[in-house]
């Protein structure tokens, strides 16, 4: 499949009501990412992709910081 477009990707987070797969919570869509589970950018099947917030995205790949 070919890359996630600016369109596609905000069409997955709308359908998915702007709700984080992480804490089930709406966020505006500035605030989310989509997150390939098998880490391919290619496989952009519904079953493969995660709605994250950016905080959650970059926790996830080792790089955000985890509130407390």
């Amino acid at each position: 499949m070919p890359k996630l477009t600016p369109d596609k990707r905000e069409e997955v987070i709308r359908r998915r009501g702007n709700i984080s797969d992480g804490d089930g919570k709406k966020h505006p869509i500035t605030n989310l990412e989509i997150h390939h589970k098998d880490r391919n950018t290619d496989n952009n099947a519904p079953k493969n992709l995660r709605v994250l917030t950016k905080n959650e995205h970059q926790v996830l790949h080792g790089k955000g910081r985890t509130k407390r």
